[in-house]
């Protein structure tokens, strides 16, 4: 009886797994919500894809200095980009994934960040990572000259270094 069943379930998981294999898609009835999140979930991909004009968002930028210590290179070279379109940030410590959300004025050249990094664990990794994250909490303002963004802290004193990728 016990093996037949999972003859059953294995069965059951093939035929799903073909079914999704379908070329044609099932007719489903969608209820006002799900619509409404569909549409939202459109909305939100093809603003993600908009660039801004002020040449710090939508940008990547690869740090170059941390706390004035040469970024150093673990899985990847740090980077950081500033999505205009969900004010979400997104880049990499050099070991783990960065993500976040910011407010930002570019005429008052103020930027607020908050933000986090995943745990996985690279040789060495763990000082630059800890000063990447304390540096981004505390920026506050920043500075472009050309292909270089200088991230500040409140009383002007430079945190981060980064270039245009």
């Amino acid at each position: 009886m016990r093996k037949s069943l999972q003859h059953l379930l294995f069965l059951s998981l093939l035929l799903s797994l073909a079914a999704c294999q379908s070329t044609t898609a099932p007719v489903q009835k969608t209820n006002v919500k799900q619509a409404v999140n569909m549409q939202s979930s459109k909305q939100a991909f093809s603003q993600s894809t908009r660039k801004s004009s002020d040449g710090i968002q939508d940008v990547v930028w690869q740090i170059t200095t941390v706390q004035q210590k040469r970024a150093k290179f673990f899985n990847q070279m740090p980077f950081l980009t500033l999505n205009s379109a969900l004010q979400t940030v997104q880049g990499n410590t050099g070991c783990n994934a960065i993500f976040g959300r910011y407010t930002y004025n570019f005429g008052l050249q103020q930027l607020d960040m908050e933000v986090r990094a995943g745990h996985q664990s690279c040789d060495g990794a763990l000082a630059q990572e800890a000063e990447l994250l304390d540096a981004l909490q505390r920026v506050k303002r920043f500075k472009l000259h050309g292909k270089e963004l200088l991230f500040l802290d409140q009383s002007g004193q430079v945190l981060l270094q980064a270039q245009k990728k």
